[in-house]
Parts: structure tokens; sequence; C-alpha cells
């Protein structure tokens, strides 16, 4: 056994070493299949011989959910995956990574101040689908939420189902209530965002969020919010800007 208390000569019998406080994946070239399950935190990862990496299965507890009206979202941003340089594209990389994600301004404690979380293009948050209310890389049991899984909530919150509807900044105090300290309990962070450009913006005084809700070509349905304003932005953004993930329960 090495330090980790793996297996340095593996029998037919291997099946799973977990390595203490790492998300690095190990693989053992024996000719045989293989099957490795890596746990961190509220996250538990999967690699097989023949599959990618992918999110295996949830073991988020009872207490990182919360139910308002019909929904049970999560009480944080999704914070998951390897972090890769602003400047780079996020990609379907076969495998390298279970997913990447931005950190703003580059810096790991960027992901986890505040409970900001990563930030994600669409078509990594998404899995690399299109399916609106698609699971993509949330834990098992939820998924991204819809445009109009959004507005359940903010008609929830007391937006009238009319103004839910508007495209653009709308609604009274809804946004109020989503921010941190706000009486929904989402407690959503103003973590910022990663541009088209690479570049960061926004942290302090913006957040923004995806939806699964695809409108035309590169444009995707999100909701933003601002320190300034206590309503809530209804529009629709580039799918390469990395924005943040609020996981709802199905």
């Amino acid at each position: 056994m090495d330090e980790n208390k793996c297996p340095t000569a593996p029998t037919n019998d291997t099946k799973y070493c977990l390595k203490n406080k790492s998300l690095e994946y190990t693989t053992i070239d024996n000719g045989l299949a293989y099957s490795l399950k890596l746990t961190k935190l509220d996250i538990t990862y999967e690699v097989t011989s023949d599959s990618v990496p992918k999110i295996a299965e949830s073991i988020l507890p009872e207490s990182d959910w919360i139910t308002i009206g019909t929904q049970r979202w999560a009480r944080k941003n999704l914070n998951v995956g390897t972090r890769i340089n602003g400047s780079q594209a996020q990609t379907n990389n076969g495998g390298t990574n279970v997913v990447e994600k931005y950190c703003y301004g580059n810096s790991d404690a960027n992901c986890t101040t505040n409970n900001n979380g990563g930030l994600y293009q669409w078509d990594e948050a998404m899995g690399y689908g299109m399916i609106e209310g698609a699971q993509g890389i949330c834990p098992t049991g939820s998924h991204i939420p819809s445009d109009n899984d959004w507005k359940i909530l903010e008609v929830q919150l007391g937006m009238s189902q009319d103004t839910a509807n508007i495209i653009g900044w709308r609604g009274t105090n809804e946004g109020a209530k989503l921010k941190a300290g706000g009486s929904s309990g989402l407690n959503v962070p103003l973590a910022g965002l990663r541009n088209t450009d690479g570049l960061f913006y926004g942290q302090l005084s913006d957040a923004n969020l995806w939806s699964s809700s695809y409108f035309w070509s590169t444009s995707v349905w999100f909701r933003s919010l601002l320190t300034s304003q206590t309503d809530v932005l209804h529009n629709t953004t580039n799918r390469y800007t990395g924005l943040s993930i609020r996981c709802l329960g199905n």
C-alpha cells in the first residue's frame, strides 16, 4: 500500500481507491477494466476504464437545500471542477477533467469566498447538451433551472406572472430577497462574471445566473442582480460568458 492506502500492485479484486484530501485521478494500468470513485467534501466522482470522468452522485446533506413554495433550491452557488485561466475557453476535453471552471480574477480563493462558486460557460454548465432542464453539472437529483423555473421562483417571491414574463429589469424587491441577507434564504452572492474577452467583471456589484433555456444561436436566458437595484434582470447573454449556477431540485 502507498501512503494513501492505495494498492501498489492491484489485483483483479481491486475496485476502488480513495485518495485522502485529493481530487486527483489515479489510474492503474493493469490491463483490466477498473472503477475508481473519489470523494471530496460533498461530491463523489467516478472514473472507469471505458468512460470519461463524470459526477457520479450527490451526497449533499438536506441542510444544503431550501424549499421555497413548490421548489427546492440549493443554498449555495455550484462550485465543482478544476480551475482554468479566464483567457481559455472551457471545452469538452475527452475526460482530462471532470468539469472546468473559472474563479474570479483567476484566484481559487474567489470560488469559495462568500460562497461565490465557480463561473461556467453555458455549454460546460449543461454538460454539452441542450435539453432544457438538463442536469448538466448539477448533483444527481437536481438540474440547471429553466427560464420558467426562475419565473416560478420570482412569482413565489411576489412578482406577478405578467411582470415575470417581461424582458429586462422587472419587479420591485424580488432581487433584494434573492441577494445575500434577503428573505428568500438563497443568499445569492455578487460573484461577477467572466466575459467573452477572458476578463472578469462585476464582483461585489452583480450576480449573474444561468438558466438551461436556449434562446437563439449564441444566446441563452439568464438572471442578473445588481447591488444598486432591488429588481431582477431577465434577458439573454452570450453562451460563452462565464456565469454562476444555482441548482434546482427535481
